[in-house]
């Protein structure tokens, strides 16, 4: 052992268990009086009187008990998940409709729904989700300044490194939204011939890390000594503290890693597939009931569209063009023709900004997506799913994948009418590898990301988002 630095102790003050008991309080207290509010509002704008304030609170506390709960058993009220973002949008607004529909569930079995008005539990249901965000951004916020000023203790973590540069590690185990704090590193040189340590190296190590009463050992090394790791794993099982092994560069660059079996074999698995069977399932219905039910609403609509583009230009009303689907498929995709000219070929002009080629109509359907609605039929046919990365021209794809490395992985979903990258406004021509690199990063958050969740929420945005419609040209 080379060398041992000892950081200064952060401060003790309110322990992990009464900063997450206090988050569950806070945010229960919040829904249950957003309950009493909705409910009080209400009744006193339709019927002049306040209601029944019992009723109100006891729907309220059983409200948050049933949204609460999830969480609680996923440990996702401890301030390490709340910083790093476990409780995000689409995760509240699964558990918190779950929530809604266990309490009707229990409402029809207990025929006890008639009780209770359904403009309340609309009302309800639309303020407190608000105002369940709104909590949830100013716990998360309080959090990091209580940090930030020692009212919450930090977790005390020791660095063991073998011949690896902890500066760059240290920095980023205590960035700006975590509660790790770097409380002693141990060195080691294994140079030298060296594949292992002695004894009494280890011992010592383990007895400062006892004697600073640590947390979290994370242990850096060169994954190819395994014997190295093997030994200081094992000397370090002695102690109540979680044990890390840095990641090396390759697994570093995936998310989600985790040990999983085959058959009886333990592997570090990477990356998983896209979307698991039971997944693929919601997602599959969902796109069918939805693009079955829009193209009935929506009939009209189209023959009039069709109509009037046939009124303002030669042509016919549809445009067929090739497009590559799940796993690099080549499929025809549907769209309202909005230009004079039918371009599939193995070089095809994107649109820009005032193109002489857009129709008059073209240009009205573009701006507010109108023309991607016929792609509900290629939704139907299984090519396309309702939301997922937009389908690119065969022939653009060919040209970015061999410029940007990652580019083919956003084929492992359908492509969707909607996307993650187009209602963040990365729609329209890409100029640069640039554009496209930046659009890609959003179609691999999606895909590694996804829930039917966030599907709501990304239809939610392009419909109703200023962003959505950013550069259709």
């Amino acid at each position: 052992m080379s060398a041992v630095e000892i950081l200064p102790r952060p401060r003790l003050t309110l322990s992990p268990m009464a900063v997450s008991f206090v988050a569950v309080l806070v945010e229960g207290a919040t829904i249950v009086i957003m309950a009493v509010l909705a409910g009080a509002t209400y009744t006193s704008l339709k019927y002049g009187t306040h209601g029944e304030l019992a009723n109100f609170l006891m729907v309220g506390c059983l409200t948050a008990w049933l949204f609460a709960l999830p969480f609680v058993f996923r440990e996702d009220y401890r301030t390490e998940a709340i910083l790093e973002g476990r409780r995000n949008l689409s995760r509240l607004f699964i558990m918190w409709t779950c929530a809604f529909l266990v309490l009707a569930a229990i409402g029809f079995l207990t025929k006890s729904s008639a009780l209770f008005s359904r403009g309340w539990m609309v009302t309800f249901y639309l303020a407190g989700f608000a105002a369940v965000l709104g909590v949830n951004f100013l716990v998360r916020q309080a959090l990091l300044a209580s940090i930030d000023i020692g009212l919450i203790a930090r977790r005390k973590l020791m660095i063991i490194s073998v011949d690896q540069d902890v500066r760059m590690t240290a920095r980023d185990l205590m960035g700006k939204n975590s509660c790790a704090e770097v409380t002693a590193v141990v060195k080691f040189d294994a140079r030298a011939g060296r594949d292992d340590f002695k004894p009494s190296d280890l011992d010592n190590a383990v007895s400062w890390a006892r004697s600073l009463n640590i947390d979290d050992v994370v242990i850096l090394a060169d994954w190819s000594r395994s014997s190295n790791i093997d030994q200081i794993v094992s000397a370090f099982t002695v102690l109540p503290a979680a044990i890390h092994v840095g990641a090396a560069s390759v697994v570093g660059k995936f998310s989600r890693p985790r040990i999983s079996h085959l058959g009886q074999t333990c592997v570090l698995s990477l990356k998983g597939r896209p979307l698991e069977p039971g997944q693929a399932i919601v997602k599959r219905a969902f796109d069918v009931v939805a693009a079955a039910l829009a193209l009935v609403l929506l009939a009209p609509l189209f023959a009039a569209v069709m109509i009037a583009i046939r009124l303002d230009s030669n042509g016919p009303s549809l445009f067929l063009q090739r497009r590559r689907g799940y796993n690099q498929r080549v499929f025809q995709i549907w769209k309202f023709r909005t230009m004079t000219v039918m371009d599939d070929g193995d070089s095809i002009v994107q649109a820009q900004r005032n193109d002489a080629r857009v129709t008059r109509v073209g240009r009205i359907l573009r701006r507010y997506n109108i023309d991607e609605l016929p792609q509900l039929v290629n939704v139907l046919r299984g090519e396309m799913s309702l939301v997922g990365p937009r389908p690119h021209a065969v022939a653009h794809d060919r040209m970015y994948e061999t410029s940007i490395m990652q580019y083919p992985r956003r084929l492992n979903m359908r492509p969707g009418i909607t996307g993650w990258a187009q209602v963040n406004g990365l729609r329209g021509q890409t100029e640069t590898d640039r554009v496209m690199a930046k659009r890609l990063e959003y179609d691999l958050h999606y895909i590694d990301n996804w829930s039917i969740g966030l599907d709501f929420y990304i239809i939610l945005l392009t419909v109703l988002s200023p962003r959505a419609y950013r550069n259709a040209h």
